[in-house]
């Protein structure tokens, strides 16, 4: 339903956004036959992946619209969109991250283009069916060459993804990120101030470490919506600082805080630690560890 009413909205504008992507293809074929492509993100979602994609690829990153994960342009205006791209012959197409829509990308070009996929995520999120059926399709494509090669930004996926399939598989690590000097926010001294910024699912443990910080004497909890903690009744401890941070704004705020928390369930890698020790301030996480090293250690001391 949203994203029907989005799309009515938008719709006078489509035209001259599919002008403004089109031309946006054909200035970055002039100076690349790489392509790396990423939905644009909606609010906090898919704001991580869009990061890390222009990280990896600084000089061709190209964001696709979308809400959420749906395309915003309607079908006629994807066939447009579609049809430049195949006139312009990139010589690698890397789609970073996997809206549903982008399989339906593949299909149409079928092998006669080279894609690859990075893939952002973990093997614990295909406890959620949509992940389940995004990984079939993702071995069916490499299984019939449709999709060339297969990226992970998780230590540890590609080993076992080659070593089921024998798949083409390779391990990204993200670089360290680069940020701006910030001027920090001015906040009570008196105060202990830590920070939980992660976007509201499970597997990012908010409600743990907001709970645990509080038991903090003295302590400030700042994070980006406060509304999911209506039920503690800690509104006084608990400091909002919004869901649609631009990215200096973010990095202003979590430079401020004198702690960080991301301990999340699982993380590919873990933006915000990096960024937050990167800006001097010390920041609480766990990194999820690579299970196939592990395993084979212990394999081989049963061997023994």
């Amino acid at each position: 339903m949203l994203n029907n009413v989005f799309r009515i909205f938008s719709q006078k504008n489509n035209k001259t956004l599919l002008s403004e992507k089109v031309e946006e293809l054909k200035a970055l074929r002039k100076t690349s036959d790489q392509l790396a492509i990423y939905g644009s993100p909606t609010e906090g979602n898919w704001l991580g992946i869009a990061n890390a994609t222009m990280s990896l690829y600084p000089d061709y990153a190209y964001s696709f619209p979308q809400w959420y994960s749906h395309p915003v342009f309607n079908l006629s205006e994807l066939t447009i969109w579609k049809s430049e791209l195949i006139k312009l012959k990139f010589e690698t197409i890397t789609l970073s991250g996997f809206a549903p829509f982008f399989f339906d990308l593949i299909e149409e070009f079928g092998e006669k283009q080279h894609f690859e996929v990075i893939y952002h995520g973990t093997w614990s999120e295909m406890h959620k069916n949509d992940q389940q059926n995004w990984m079939y399709r993702l071995l069916e494509l490499s299984n019939t060459s449709k999709i060339q090669r297969i990226g992970f930004v998780k230590k540890g996926m590609a080993e076992s993804i080659y070593q089921l399939y024998g798949f083409n598989c390779f391990h990204t690590p993200l670089p360290t990120p680069i940020v701006p000097k910030i001027e920090k926010l001015s906040l009570d001294k008196d105060k202990i101030h830590i920070g939980v910024f992660g976007a509201d699912t499970f597997n990012k443990n908010l409600h743990n470490q907001v709970i645990h910080a509080l038991l903090i004497e003295n302590a400030v909890i700042h994070v980006l919506d406060k509304s999911i903690f209506y039920y503690l009744n800690m509104d006084k401890r608990i400091i909002e600082h919004g869901k649609n941070l631009t990215r200096d704004r973010f990095l202003q705020v979590l430079g401020s805080m004198d702690l960080n928390l991301y301990m999340s369930y699982s993380e590919s890698w873990g933006l915000v630690a990096y960024e937050s020790e990167a800006l001097g301030v010390p920041c609480v996480h766990s990194f999820q560890v690579n299970y196939l090293e592990i395993i084979n250690e212990q394999v081989k001391n049963i061997r023994k």
